[in-house]
């Protein structure tokens, strides 16, 4: 694999890796708020979550089929 393809990967995989730290962060600040009794921030914050998860998923798949379709990168 060359050094430019794992670049690409790197940065795919960076991606994946900041949408899951957000996800963690705002789950995070969910369990506080419902501890709080604060429900509609909760669910506003879970709301982001989803939304970070997919994107998450969408950049695991790229990288995955990306991964496969370089030369050597089999399945």
């Amino acid at each position: 694999m060359s050094t430019s393809e794992n670049r690409t990967l790197a940065v795919l995989i960076n991606a994946i890796d900041q949408r899951l730290l957000s996800a963690v962060h705002y789950s995070a600040e969910a369990h506080e708020a419902i501890k709080h009794e604060r429900r509609n921030e909760a669910i506003g914050a879970l709301l982001i979550i989803e939304q970070d998860l997919e994107t998450a998923l969408q950049l695991h798949r790229a990288t995955i089929a990306l991964h496969r379709t370089m030369k050597g990168g089999g399945a």
